[in-house]
């Protein structure tokens, strides 16, 4: 009896989430065109109206970070001093950087710096050095500092309000401090959290349509390459069939099967395929670019964090910058709901090393090798890359390149399964964590989901995404993914306000160490009078 009420549905969080998001699948399907027009207005809405607050963003969870580092939170163990971890560090940091780069950059790190050449900001010359110079430093922004500032500052809010303030599974736990200072109940079944998880349950949905909707379309590029399959409907479906079965069953093996193996093996893969191509690419101008494009980025982060093209009237930086924000958004409070889990037993720094510290620095090295692989062939003149991506799309640019180079058929069918491993890796956590967060009875001690919960998310999503490749395309995905990030990025807003509280009087919030420090006070006392 008392198993089926742990794991009773959260009607106010699930219900609403889930209808919206089939009611949007219904609307796609019956009005393919009113549903498109209807989404793009909105987010034209949202980049002309709000896109600052995406930009603010960003830069304050960035330095909200560093202050907890160097503070006294960043000594707190998650879930008390007495807390066991639950894995090594290195099963923690590879579970952790393939959640969160999924297969946006494999896709990215190879075509966007040839979308910043071709068409960069005002006042730089498109195809010329500066807008190779421009695209490589814009991939070290977009690819490590500028998306695990928000990936990194709500598991922070997260894990600390889950584990040692004893919150319940809510993504209103990341707001502990400010619904306390307002006393609002944030028990899983009362009603503000249950309506809070419903609005961000229905905005990761929207996000995790251009993450899966992006590796469909470059694994069928993939297929298409190794089989001679066009990348069409059939092949989709094929694709997102497989990876549906696949992260289902991952997700329902739990952390310490699935995701973990799944995971490990990820890793060798990326590596394998760093190796490669850092050997029989142009090895010396990826490291020269790469040192370059780092001290270009640091030197200038503040501007290139919260620019927004206002005074040129360029919308580059909304198209780019300013949509990563809301995409990236648009996941990081619920997936900060898994990463949390991780991180039990270790201390607030080893979690921000491990979220942000190494992610950062496996992704330039990533975007070092594969953009600036990019980026060489087009300034040589070896590859016209920018004619193939406006002739052939994006996913024919990144084949291009493999074609050119020796063993192209093994790199493409290793790049393949780079790309399926980084699906089922990143939609396992996600879909363990949306469907924990539907359900009542998740606490430190019980952190999986219903089974049945995570099949039902998991095909809603699959159907959902096979819907938008074929009636949006690539900018289509783009735009519904960026409306996913708008109520989110509110939730990360309070988040840094709540960390904040926090790193200034640790002792006052950690409920746990405090409740250890007066038990283990009374053993004394108790041990005295014996």
């Amino acid at each position: 009896m008392s198993e089926k009420k742990s794991t009773k549905i959260r009607k106010i969080a699930f219900w609403p989430a889930f209808i919206l998001l089939f009611g949007s699948l219904v609307y796609s399907i019956v009005d393919k065109t009113g549903f498109y027009a209807m989404a793009s207005a909105a987010n034209t809405w949202v980049l002309d109206n709000l896109g600052w607050t995406y930009s603010l963003t960003s830069f304050l969870c960035l330095v909200a970070i560093v202050i907890a580092y160097f503070s006294p939170l960043g000594n707190v163990t998650l879930g008390g001093k007495n807390a066991k971890p639950i894995l090594s560090k290195a099963s923690w940091a590879t579970i952790t950087l393939c959640t969160a780069m999924a297969a946006g950059a494999l896709f990215w790190g190879i075509v966007e710096p040839i979308y910043h050449m071709a068409d960069p900001p005002v006042g730089i010359e498109p195809n010329s050095w500066e807008s190779a110079k421009f695209a490589m430093e814009t991939m070290v922004l977009h690819w490590s500092i500028h998306p695990y500032a928000l990936y990194t500052l709500p598991v922070i809010a997260f894990a600390f309000a889950f584990f040692n303030m004893r919150k319940p599974f809510s993504v209103t736990s990341q707001l502990s401090v400010i619904t306390d200072k307002f006393h609002i109940k944030t028990g899983d079944r009362n009603l503000f959290p249950q309506i809070l998880d419903t609005i961000l349950l229905f905005a990761m949905g929207l996000g995790i349509l251009g993450v899966i909707c992006t590796g469909t379309l470059n694994m069928g590029g993939a297929l298409k390459e190794i089989t001679g399959i066009q990348s069409k409907d059939t092949a989709w479906l094929i694709i997102l069939t497989v990876l549906t079965i696949c992260f289902i069953t991952s997700s329902v093996s739990g952390i310490h099967k699935g995701i973990k193996l799944l995971s490990n093996m990820n890793v060798v893969v990326y590596i394998v395929l760093l190796a490669t191509m850092f050997f029989l690419g142009p090895t010396a101008f990826m490291i020269d670019g790469t040192v370059e494009a780092v001290g270009g980025t640091l030197s200038d982060l503040p501007e290139k964090l919260l620019t927004t093209g206002a005074y040129a009237s360029d919308p580059w930086a909304k198209n780019w910058t300013v949509f990563y924000a809301g995409s990236w958004g648009s996941w990081a409070p619920i997936s900060a709901c898994f990463l949390a889990r991780l991180g039990v037993g270790y201390k607030v720094k080893d979690l921000i090393k491990i979220n942000f510290g190494i992610p950062i620095l496996f992704n330039i090295v990533w975007s070092g090798i594969f953009s600036n692989l990019a980026i060489n062939y087009q300034l040589s003149g070896k590859l016209d890359l920018i004619n193939i991506l406006n002739t052939e799309g994006a996913e024919a640019t990144i084949y291009a390149i493999f074609r050119e180079m020796p063993g192209a058929q093994i790199i493409i069918i290793l790049f393949f399964v780079a790309l399926l491993l980084s699906m089922i890796t990143a939609m396992d956590p996600t879909t363990n964590s949306i469907a924990a967060l539907s359900t009542t009875g998740i606490s430190p001690e019980k952190q999986e989901a219903p089974v049945y919960l995570k099949v039902m998310w998991g095909v809603m999503f699959a159907v959902l995404s096979y819907i938008m490749l074929t009636i949006a395309g690539i900018d289509g995905i783009k735009m519904v993914s960026n409306l996913g990030g708008l109520p989110n990025i509110f939730i990360i807003l309070g988040g840094i306000i709540c960390v904040l509280f926090i790193a200034g009087n640790v002792d006052k919030y950690n409920i746990v160490d405090r409740k250890t420090k007066t038990e283990e006070k009374n053993c004394e006392r108790e041990t005295e009078k014996e």
